[in-house]
């Protein structure tokens, strides 16, 4: 018999771990990641153990502060956050290609017939969250069901650090007893809405039945009816393929200043290299974008001879198109380097270079890894440094 089966996956606290990896002195202690704590900022993420003094994410922090006043807030660094998230896909795909990226720390997983290559769902989620935390080095939660939001809610009542399996014909009981905030999608204005008939928990509402719901809210009712019942057909949609990979920078200030031109390419280049590699692509086109300070944009292409995700060669092709776009005695505004044309054909090695391309490959390899770990700049070729 056909049988759906949905994961979530969930990291905890995903932000505020991250930090402690780059800081131990931060494990055990009050985080919230954010900004200045005087400024008009909302919280990102906190720790849990802010959460036990009322701090939640999307307060605004002058109220965490007040709740939490010995917490230790941190801006953040959102290129670090981004660099674990792609690692994290990376993984979860490896046991299926049905992968919704729901936001930057969360994912569903469609694995329905995978039992053949990887196992029962539950060992396969199992899995999952043990080589999270033993490859990445993170926490992660995870709920398991035949659908989207049976997954969610069991990932949210497994949390922090668990994992929550609902069996087929279990939704049903499980959902009548849980509040009204715990269905996603149901926020203060709804639950202050079922709150004035007296209404706090999931059963309540599906006891209104499906009529009274459609009157009161429209098609959105029939939809609420069913999912309060842990019925949902909604798809796992994995993010839609990439047809470039591209960055750019403003500068602080304008300049023409050639080195600074060459070393911010560079620094465009390993990021767009790292992106093609960890999205397992390759390209064979390279676009330079160039804007001057009164805000004139050119564009310069050239089609390389093979599919590549080596940022060198990017980095090469792309200087070659600076030297033919900037022709004006101007300052430049932004630079930045897109790649087209992506494949995932594999190269193919050169018969009299195979050893030294094999060894380029594996210098690239061992520098993704470091900055998978610590962070894209925690490891840059010379001529990125001091780019601004």
């Amino acid at each position: 018999m056909y049988r759906r089966w949905v994961a979530h996956v969930d990291m905890d606290a995903f932000f505020v771990e991250i930090e402690r990896r780059l800081d131990r002195s931060l494990i055990g202690r009050p985080v919230i990641i954010g900004g200045d704590p005087e400024g008009r900022g909302v919280v990102a993420c906190c720790s849990y153990e802010a959460r036990r003094f009322g701090v939640r994410s999307a307060m605004p922090l002058r109220r965490a502060m007040q709740l939490c006043p010995q917490a230790i807030f941190r801006r953040g660094n959102f290129d670090i956050y981004g660099d674990y998230s792609d690692r994290i896909r990376v993984l979860l795909e490896s046991y299926t290609p049905l992968v919704e990226m729901a936001s930057i720390d969360e994912a569903y997983l469609d694995l329905t017939g995978t039992e053949r290559l990887h196992g029962s769902p539950t060992a396969t989620v199992d899995r999952i969250l043990l080589r999270i935390r033993n490859e990445i080095g993170l926490p992660a939660s995870a709920g398991l069901g035949a659908n989207k939001v049976v997954a969610k809610v069991a990932c949210d009542l497994a949390k922090p650090a668990g994992f929550l399996a609902v069996a087929p014909g279990d939704e049903s009981d499980l959902f009548a007893r849980l509040s009204v905030r715990q269905l996603p999608g149901i926020g203060p204005k709804l639950e202050s809405c079922f709150a004035r008939y007296g209404i706090s928990t999931l059963g309540e509402i599906v006891a209104l039945g499906e009529f009274v719901l459609r009157r009161l809210f429209g098609v959105t009712g029939s939809d609420l009816y069913w999912r309060c019942q842990g019925v949902d057909e909604s798809p796992v949609v994995p993010a839609r393929v990439a047809q470039s990979v591209g960055h750019e920078q403003t500068f602080e200030r304008d300049t023409g200043y050639r080195p600074t031109l060459e070393r911010t390419l560079s620094y465009l280049a390993e990021r767009v290299g790292r992106r093609l590699r960890c999205d397992r692509w390759c390209a064979r086109h390279v676009t330079l974008k160039l804007r001057y300070s009164d805000f004139q944009t050119l564009t310069r292409q050239t089609t390389l001879v093979e599919p590549t995700d080596d940022d060198r060669v990017i980095y090469d092709a792309a200087r070659r198109l600076l030297v033919r776009a900037y022709t004006r005695r101007a300052w430049v505004r932004l630079l930045g380097i897109s790649a087209a044309g992506l494949t995932s054909a594999q190269r193919q090695l050169d018969l009299f270079d195979s050893q030294n391309q094999l060894t380029r490959e594996a210098l690239t390899g061992a520098i993704d890894r470091i900055k998978g770990r610590y962070g894209f700049d925690a490891i840059l070729r010379g001529r990125s440094f001091s780019r601004c």
